[in-house]
């Protein structure tokens, strides 16, 4: 209903079809251009939520302004300062500058520092690292407990996010010295302790090499040709030419 709607949505060069909404599971963003009516939007959420018996939690609804910093800033401080803005729902969260909103795992918004966007992630590990420093394990056994956890707990943020060298040496500084129980000089280069069995390393994981292919595998689709680009694809070219 919304995207055979009349809302303007946003127009992309080199796509088909206007960005107007994206679904998934229980969640729905949706893109508003300057001149689209908050209050047609909600004629339409009215609509389904009658046929399909459901309801949406206007509540929890987040607003990021996107655009010049100059439109930003009016969008913020009008809203942030009368409650009011248009016809966007009132009481309910308007993302500020640096302010990051969760999106399906990712945090998103206008100036947000990637840093800070990791710190709760690096408090987490650095925690469970200490708690399991306590124990008694075998040199296997903490390689486990690194690709469970450091490997486990980052992937995903990473691949949606992207991590920042500064998080990344952070990380393996902390992986060091839980691997080797604390010791100022290891016994084995993580150069070496990274390898490979076939190559006589350890396997340990190697944070920046996986980084680079998770990178790598976002350039697939970025350099695809055809039918199946994705439409971020055509974002980022509008906002590299």
């Amino acid at each position: 209903m919304i995207r055979k709607s009349d809302l303007s949505g946003f127009n992309i060069p080199g796509t088909v079809e206007t960005l107007k909404a994206t679904l998934f599971a229980d969640d729905t963003t949706v893109y508003l251009a300057e001149d689209d009516d908050f209050d047609t939007l909600q004629e339409i959420l009215d609509t389904w939520c009658s046929a399909a018996k459901a309801r949406f939690n206007i509540n929890k609804t987040e607003i990021i302004p996107i655009g010049a910093e100059t439109y930003r800033s009016e969008v913020i401080t009008t809203y942030k300062t009368t409650g009011k803005w248009k016809n966007f729902p009132q009481n309910v969260r308007m993302a500020g500058e640096g302010e990051p909103v969760r999106v399906l795992g990712a945090f998103i918004g206008n100036g947000v520092r990637q840093c800070e966007v990791w710190s709760p992630t690096f408090a987490k590990l650095e925690n469970i690292l200490e708690r399991w420093q306590k124990g008694i394990s075998t040199l296997e056994g903490r390689r486990h407990v690194v690709q469970m956890f450091v490997g486990g707990m980052t992937q995903f943020l990473t691949d949606v996010q992207s991590m920042p060298p500064q998080i990344c040496k952070r990380l393996e500084r902390v992986l060091r010295k839980y691997l080797w129980n604390d010791r100022v000089i290891p016994p084995v280069s993580m150069e070496y302790a990274c390898a490979s069995f076939e190559l006589g390393g350890l396997g340990i994981l190697d944070l920046e090499a996986r980084n680079e292919a998770i990178d790598i595998m976002w350039a697939r689709p970025y350099l695809h040709i055809g039918r199946g680009r994705p439409t971020w694809a055509y974002i980022v070219d509008d906002i590299c030419a």
